[in-house]
């Protein structure tokens, strides 16, 4: 997998030589992450015990959107024909959501369930790379353009943050849950640039079951995001 990474890119770079002009970019970004399947859930229930105070999320995986953030650095060849062939490498902080309507509460002297509000967060960090081909389309007073490519991140952590508050007390849970090391997301976008400042929408899908190799009951978990970015152009 991480061959065809480099294969990828060494291709988009390779297309430099065709192109007309090239254009060098920083973007930020914020987004609707969340993950789809048949294994993810709106709502959730937290396991805590009470003589440890220490908990966990039964299920972390919720189908309600986290708001995510990132930064990246994009160099994008427009060749002669408006055909854009873009490479953007960046970092992102990719965070879903379910919700906490009860807690299971355990100790030595009690185990019950008690009705609670709160969220959990399946909070995760990404290197991604995003090789992609387009076209643009321009007057003399803006820029629109339309990309397809494939996002490929590498996931370095993922963490379960998650509160909760009952009537008599307050549970917080804090534990690793990362299970892949590359997610591929087909992506599409569209953007438009007026001078050196510009902005975009995408859409980003997943191909990689993050509960693949687990055995019992349901395991399929993907990933999905909409992105809303700004750009801002250094050089061309």
């Amino acid at each position: 997998m991480n061959n065809y990474i480099i294969t990828t890119l060494l291709i988009v770079l390779s297309l430099k030589a065709y192109g007309q002009s090239t254009e060098y970019k920083i973007q930020v970004n914020t987004g609707l992450f969340k993950f789809s399947g048949e294994s993810t859930e709106k709502t959730e229930s937290i396991n805590y015990n009470l003589d440890k105070e220490d908990g966990y999320t039964n299920n972390p995986y919720g189908r309600k959107y986290g708001i995510s953030y990132g930064v990246s650095a994009n160099m994008t060849n427009i060749t002669k024909s408006n055909i854009r062939l873009g490479i953007d490498l960046g970092y992102e902080i990719l965070r879903s959501r379910i919700d906490i309507n009860t807690v299971w509460q355990h100790s030595s002297i009690i185990n019950e369930t008690v009705s609670a509000k709160g969220k959990t967060n399946l909070n995760s960090s990404f290197l991604n790379l995003f090789p992609s081909i387009g076209y643009l389309f321009s007057n003399s007073f803006y820029h629109l353009y339309f990309d397809g490519g494939i996002d490929f991140g590498y996931c370095l952590n993922t963490e379960e943050k998650g509160y909760a508050k009952s009537e008599s007390r307050e549970y917080e849970t804090n534990r690793v849950r990362k299970t892949i090391n590359l997610d591929i997301r087909p992506r599409i976008q569209m953007g438009i640039q007026n001078n050196k400042i510009g902005a975009y929408v995408g859409y980003s899908k997943g191909l990689i079951n993050y509960k693949s190799g687990f055995t019992g009951g349901k395991n399929e978990i993907y990933s999905e995001m909409i992105r809303f970015g700004l750009t801002y152009k250094l050089k061309k």
